[in-house]
């Protein structure tokens, strides 16, 4: 035992450099796990928010497209109101217009990012301001925008089964590729000019359009470009 402590006494510098050293052996090969988690955290956070802007960058164009086909279909229901109120004389350009009064247009987009960010976590997301939009963006606006857009697409169900059939030879006539274009020709305009069920429907799908346009795809556009342009800022800081 004395020999021990003599040893000891002797040589407690180096043994005290080989627990300094081990210490920190240890402490860097920690930290150096930490950085590569860290690293390919990030990695992945940069990969979900690029996917999740480039999915809304193709909604944004969806949704502009759809607005465009929506007013075309406004106008030409102001048009047949228009028209019909007035006793105006059938031209066969009515008919491309009666062809565009109710029209089955869905919003298709893409939530296939953020799936892929709430089953690994939302907290992969590490800025909590960018997180909390996202989940207003796909789990509110999108869910509310869906509940309408639902309405709207029973209501065109509803003048496809119930109010076209006797009043024209046929309905949804389109041509064109990629859009609502054609023909849809009325077996008696003249009764139309009076039929009050058919005049209110009218009426009711321009109020209705006019709603759909101005509140609901509105408000839809503008919560995806304003969380692109929030993508935008925050794949910047984290590429810095």
């Amino acid at each position: 035992m004395k020999r021990i402590f003599i040893v000891l006494k002797e040589k407690w510098p180096e043994y005290l450099f080989e627990i300094i050293v081990l210490v920190i052996g240890i402490y860097g090969a920690f930290e150096l796990a930490n950085y590569g988690e860290n690293r390919n955290r990030r990695r992945s956070e940069i990969e979900i928010l690029k996917g999740c802007r480039t999915e809304l960058m193709a909604d944004l164009a969806e949704i502009n497209h759809n607005m465009g086909e929506l007013n075309k279909s406004r106008r030409s229901l102001k048009l047949l109101i228009d028209v019909l109120e007035n006793n105006g004389p059938y031209h066969d350009s009515l008919a491309f217009h009666f062809n565009y009064t109710f029209l089955p247009i869905h919003f298709v987009h893409s939530t296939s990012s953020f799936e892929t960010a709430k089953s690994r976590g939302l907290d992969i997301i590490s800025n909590s301001e960018i997180r909390s939009k996202l989940i207003a963006v796909y789990d509110s606006q999108y869910k509310f925008f869906l509940k309408g857009e639902e309405e709207e697409l029973a209501e065109v169900q509803h003048y496809l089964r119930n109010i076209l059939p006797g009043r024209f030879a046929s309905g949804w006539n389109y041509g064109a590729k990629d859009t609502f274009e054609g023909e849809m020709v009325p077996l008696d305009f003249e009764s139309l000019k009076a039929d009050q069920e058919f005049l209110f429907f009218i009426k009711t799908q321009e109020n209705r359009t006019k709603s759909f346009v101005e509140y609901f795809y509105e408000n839809l556009k503008n919560s995806v470009e304003s969380m692109i342009g929030d993508l935008d800022s925050e794949l910047k800081r984290l590429d810095s």
